[in-house]
């Protein structure tokens, strides 16, 4: 049955947000579905001037929306590059092959994401520990990693 009556609300202050370093890029995760039933996530991801985000990949199971709050972030994907600016919005559906890096490389630049199921902050707060001293993981351990979470590499088929 429907949960009916009063629900709470949140207000997540800033400066209050969960912090995860992922090489250089800091993610602040505000929502990490647990008020929500697990329908969505929702991270503030800053990427500081000339560094890149994950590797091309794809996810089977939830889509990212990409609010840009500062700067240009350039997705790359098969078809071609596209550039966001702040006040634009990128969607990208299950299935479809991405990544992204900043455009600039003397302006920082930030975002708003959400992804669906909201579980999905639990990527990268798995990538945070994993690499916490200031190592890398080999492509092996990445590819395991994001499989974990339903995303993978291009040459990865999405149909079985």
């Amino acid at each position: 049955m429907p949960l009916r009556g009063p629900v709470p609300v949140k207000l997540y202050k800033g400066d209050e947000a969960e912090t995860l370093k992922v090489g250089p890029l800091t993610i602040r995760v505000f929502e990490d579905g647990s008020l929500t039933g697990d329908r969505v996530s929702a991270i503030l991801l800053e990427v500081p001037a000339g560094k890149s985000g994950p590797p091309m990949h794809w996810h089977r199971f939830h889509d990212e929306l990409f609010f840009i709050t500062k700067g240009v972030l350039r997705f790359m994907t098969p078809e071609g590059e596209v550039d966001a600016k702040a006040g634009d919005l990128m969607t990208v559906p299950p299935g479809a092959i991405h990544t992204f890096k900043n455009a600039s490389e003397t302006e920082d630049a930030a975002c708003y994401m959400t992804a669906t199921p909201g579980h999905y902050v639990d990527y990268f707060r798995m990538l945070a520990k994993a690499t916490s001293d200031g190592g890398k993981l080999n492509p092996s351990e990445t590819q395991h990693l994001m499989a974990l979470f339903g995303t993978f590499p291009p040459e990865v088929e999405s149909e079985p």
